[in-house]
């Protein structure tokens, strides 16, 4: 019985948590499930203020931002003419040089031996023609001699037959007279022959000379050469030898470029293009730039005739119009060009983009998204900055969103109010 007893208080020192612990749980989702509901409040769309200009299209003169680089279509990589050492170098990189001043010599006494060369076999020819000359006319005077020779044999062989036939010589000294009768014409046909072959052999001496004088000239200009003067005037851009260097034919020497041609390249947008394709329309471009805190004039001067690959625009050139300053080679620059005037474009404020190419536009009271062009920029009536652009999607009277807002989307609902910012674009 004691046993019995023990079991039933163990089992009740289990079972009554168990049942305190759920009786808390039911009473807790009780009070859960009955407790008050307040109210729910119904959701309501956000409206966000903005403000708006109207799209007006109207006669205005885009205004284009480009970068540009400093070039000159005269840049000259001069090289060495000949293998010799570098005497002397009389410039430095960066000095401005004038019309064949001199700026490297090279030593030239190779050259100078190799021209003794080349006049020395020139010489020569010249007294092979004059020897040919010489024994032309001999062989003129001794073709005449030659023949009275023969006739002399001929005579002869011409008695000793008389004689023969009467019986007073032999047939021997018949023969003898006979051959040398033959011998001396054998001896005018060789002397014919010189004659004849003069004009060929005196053509083949010419043409010895005039290579022979072609190889003294390049002699003479390889001489010239070692002798480096700058072809025009301009400025010094490096310096690749100095005193005692050895440099061979092809190997440069100095690059310098024209003052009087610096220009700009810069890179223009493809939509730009159409602007600038009527000769007349490139006389009415103005540009400036600005380098050094200084503004030059710019002329527009011509359009590349290729597009480098990998690259979105068209290079055009820019020249300096006062060359009382002279920026370096290499120099970048903004350049600011002010294009022919258009009808087709709708000035906005700054504010009115999003990005590059996008605007927003209202709709009954929601926001449109349109893509647009960037045309240039300008400035209005009260010399507040503008930005012109143009869209298929925009049409006169639309309403163009001006306030930046962090959220916008296409749909976003939006209620328009009138700033002093804007109220001048929407007057004009």
């Amino acid at each position: 019985m004691t046993e019995v007893k023990v079991k039933q208080n163990t089992h009740l020192k289990w079972i009554l948590p168990l049942l305190i612990i759920g009786a808390a749980i039911a009473v807790f989702a009780f009070l859960m499930m009955t407790k008050p509901q307040a109210p729910s409040r119904p959701t309501t769309e956000k409206i966000w203020s903005i403000s708006t200009v109207p799209a007006a299209f109207g006669l205005h003169q885009p205004v284009l931002t480009l970068y540009g680089k400093v070039e000159s279509p005269r840049v000259s990589k001069i090289t060495a003419a000949v293998t010799a050492f570098v005497k002397d170098v009389y410039t430095d990189e960066g000095r401005a040089i004038n019309p064949n001043e001199p700026l490297v010599q090279l030593d030239d006494s190779d050259t100078q031996l190799l021209v003794q060369q080349r006049q020395a076999d020139v010489d020569n020819t010249i007294a092979q023609i004059e020897t040919e000359k010489v024994r032309h006319k001999t062989d003129l005077k001794s073709l005449k001699i030659e023949k009275n020779l023969q006739q002399l044999r001929l005579k002869t062989v011409q008695r000793y037959e008389n004689l023969i036939k009467r019986k007073l010589t032999s047939q021997e000294q018949l023969d003898s007279a006979r051959r040398d009768y033959q011998q001396q014409a054998l001896s005018i046909a060789q002397r014919e022959q010189s004659i004849a072959d003069h004009p060929n052999r005196l053509r083949q001496l010419e043409s010895q000379l005039m290579r022979t004088t072609s190889l003294l000239d390049a002699a003479k200009l390889d001489l010239s050469r070692t002798k480096i003067h700058a072809p025009f005037s301009g400025r010094v851009a490096s310096l690749s030898v100095s005193p005692g260097d050895r440099v061979r034919a092809g190997d440069p020497i100095v690059e310098l470029y024209s003052l009087d041609r610096l220009e700009v390249r810069a890179q223009i947008p493809n939509r730009i293009l159409p602007l600038l394709r009527n000769k007349n329309s490139l006389q009415e471009i103005a540009a400036t730039g600005t380098i050094d805190n200084r503004t030059i004039e710019l002329n527009l001067e011509r359009i590349a005739a290729a597009v480098n690959s990998g690259r979105a625009g068209v290079d055009v050139f820019f020249s300096i119009q006062k060359q009382d300053y002279q920026p370096e080679l290499g120099r970048s620059l903004a350049i600011s060009v002010t294009l022919p005037a258009t009808t087709k474009v709708i000035p906005v404020p700054p504010t009115a983009l999003y990005g590059l190419n996008k605007v927003y536009k209202v709709v009954d009271d929601r926001l449109v998204s349109v893509q647009i062009e960037r045309i240039g920029d300008s400035t209005d009536a009260d010399n507040n900055p503008i930005v012109l652009i143009t869209s298929p999607d925009l049409q006169a009277g639309d309403s163009i969103v001006t306030t930046q807002l962090p959220n916008a989307i296409t749909g976003l609902r939006v209620k328009e109010f009138t700033s002093p910012e804007t109220k001048g674009l929407k007057d004009e």
